[in-house]
């Protein structure tokens, strides 16, 4: 019986592209670091028979989840990055599919 031989230069190759997605997910993560983290929303304040709504960031620190007051100014300057964070997790969660595939492919070969 023939003995299968490897193809090195497509195994090579495949070690290429898992070494790029590795270097991508450290972009991505230094990234993420530089991002503010959690969503926006509305808390309502009832007040002397008035109904208050302020803008504010929703995120989860040690002790829970915290409500961070906004003026509508910061919110509007911040909703572009919580979108682009979003995005950059959504990438970096490609990579770790993409990577674990090349990783089992590699691995069985």
């Amino acid at each position: 019986m023939l003995a299968k031989k490897k193809d090195e230069s497509v195994f090579g190759m495949l070690r290429s592209e898992r070494d790029r997605c590795l270097l991508v997910m450290d972009k991505i993560n230094r990234e993420l670091d530089k991002l503010p983290k959690g969503s926006l929303g509305e808390r309502k304040v009832r007040s002397h028979g008035k109904e208050y709504v302020y803008p504010c960031l929703r995120y989860r620190g040690k002790s829970g989840v915290v409500f961070e007051h906004l003026s509508p100014a910061k919110a509007k300057e911040i909703k572009p990055e919580l979108e682009k964070r979003k995005r950059l997790q959504a990438d970096l969660k490609a990579n770790k599919k993409r990577i674990a595939t090349l990783n089992a492919i590699l691995h069985k070969g």
